[in-house]
């Protein structure tokens, strides 16, 4: 048997959540996706520019590369500097 607490609790969740979906659904019902969005009416056709979207993928094809090369470089760095070490650590024992 549930308490009346936990009743009222779960009522009241969900009049909450059929509240906030009826408000969503009011408040933007008649207005414009955008303040300087043209009335759906009006709209004809729709064209998107990638122009952008390629020249963002080849700077960050560019740049990956880039960091590919750099982390090679640092391992084989940190392998040397490892292996330093460890013959250091040789030489004190």
């Amino acid at each position: 048997m549930t308490s009346p607490g936990n009743f009222w609790s779960a009522i009241s969740i969900v009049a909450a959540a059929i509240g906030s979906i009826f408000f969503l659904f009011v408040t933007h019902t008649g207005t414009a996706k955008h303040p300087g969005a043209a009335p759906e009416s009006a709209v004809i056709e729709l064209k998107v520019d990638f122009e952008g979207i390629s020249t963002d993928v080849e700077n960050n094809k560019f740049v990956l590369s880039e960091v590919k090369q750099d982390i090679k470089e640092l391992r084989v760095e940190q392998r040397v500097n490892t292996d330093s070490i460890l013959r250091a650590i040789g030489e004190i024992r």
